[in-house]
């Protein structure tokens, strides 16, 4: 028995390290990313500005109770509400809080307050964590200057009720769960296919011999080109179910989506090549494949919002296509419009030439060596 154990043992470590690391390693490593992204249980450096139309020493006392939330990262106080509109719309802040003209007039003379607080709903959850900080902050404010009014004016102390805060959601305004969540469910999937796909067909006609007596950039640009089309197939597919059975939004321009999709499948299909020739048996490309895909969602930034990351997991979600695509993409469908799709193509592309230079230079040494031996 024990040798039997121990032969078990040396298979691992000599023969299938890959296997050997998920068998020891995956629940420590899980827990160790998604606690790490969860620590701090709520998000955290949420970008928001004032835009304060009275400009008084009241209001600016509301601005410092702001400021002074921990949940926020404050960027800067605004006089103008269209530009507060634009910088929202070009994803700069989360959320705006406006302050009406005569805010500090009707405050000391207890007439009602409505204060407008515009956040970006495209991410469901970062608009939920953004709105109850600014009610909070409000409600401070509000009970600590009542009696200052009180003692300024000769007037009953003001109620924390007087100032009311009504939000306003852009870019989904229901605040839908479905709009949010299921495009990038989506991508998700696209990505999946498209690494087991590639990744798959590299591996099997690498190891079987296929490229050793063929054309290898012939061989090579007819399974690009072939899992590139039907990757970018399944996206139109799945953009038509959503928008047309369950009347999802798609606010954006089509020509600039299917670059921005064409772009990131491209990247994708050839870090999959990579991972292909980097693993010796299929089981570990196999292993490969199923640890990273719930890692990929989590940090990507599309359900828990990178402002609210460690930096060393922001970091590790930078590194991933997904990550940019999955914002662009819900922004160009609930939004119509996003400021960094133009970087992000441009990272797409280089990202994916890199990639491909680097994947057919790992193949043509590979099979060179093999060649020799």
């Amino acid at each position: 028995m024990l040798e039997l154990i121990l032969r078990e043992w040396r298979l691992l470590v000599h023969e299938r390290p890959s296997v050997m690391f998920v068998l020891v390693c995956a629940a420590s490593a899980y827990a160790l990313l998604i606690g790490n992204l969860y620590r701090n249980e709520t998000v955290q450096n949420i970008p928001v500005a004032v835009c304060d139309l009275d400009d008084t020493p009241l209001s600016r006392e509301l601005i410092k109770a702001v400021m002074d939330a921990d949940q926020y990262d404050y960027r800067e106080t605004l006089t103008d509400e269209f530009v507060s509109v634009e910088k929202l719309r070009s994803g700069e802040l989360a959320a705006v809080l406006i302050i009406p003209e005569n805010f500090a007039k009707k405050f000391y003379t207890q007439q009602p307050i409505d204060l407008a607080f515009m956040q970006d709903g495209a991410n469901t959850l970062q608009a939920g964590y953004a709105a109850s900080p600014m009610q909070s902050a409000v409600g401070v404010f509000s009970a600590q200057f009542a009696m200052n009014a009180a003692m300024s004016n000769g007037t009953p102390q003001l109620s924390p009720s007087a100032i009311s805060v009504s939000v306003r959601t852009y870019g989904n305004p229901t605040q839908s769960y479905l709009e949010f969540y299921v495009y990038g469910v989506m991508l998700m999937a696209t990505q999946i296919g498209m690494i087991m796909g590639f990744s798959m067909s590299m591996y099997e006609d690498f190891n079987g011999g296929f490229f050793d007596n063929g054309n290898v950039e012939k061989i090579l640009a007819a399974k690009s080109i072939f899992y590139l089309f039907m990757s970018f197939c399944s996206i139109v597919l799945g953009m038509f179910f959503l928008a047309r059975l369950f009347n999802l939004p798609f606010k954006g321009d089509i020509f600039t989506t299917m670059i921005l999709c064409l772009a990131f499948l491209f990247v994708v299909e050839n870090l999959s090549g990579i991972a292909a020739l980097f693993f010796r048996t299929k089981i570990g490309l196999c292993q490969c494949m199923v640890f990273y895909t719930l890692p990929a969602f989590l940090i990507s930034g599309y359900i828990w919002p990178e402002i609210g990351m460690f930096d060393a997991v922001k970091w590790l979600s930078y590194l991933q296509p997904v990550h940019y695509i999955a914002m662009d993409f819900r922004d160009l469908t609930l939004v119509g419009e996003n400021a960094d799709i133009c970087a992000h193509v441009e990272i797409f592309w280089v990202g994916g030439a890199l990639s491909l230079m680097t994947f057919y230079g790992m193949l043509k040494y590979k099979l060179a060596q093999r060649l020799k031996n």
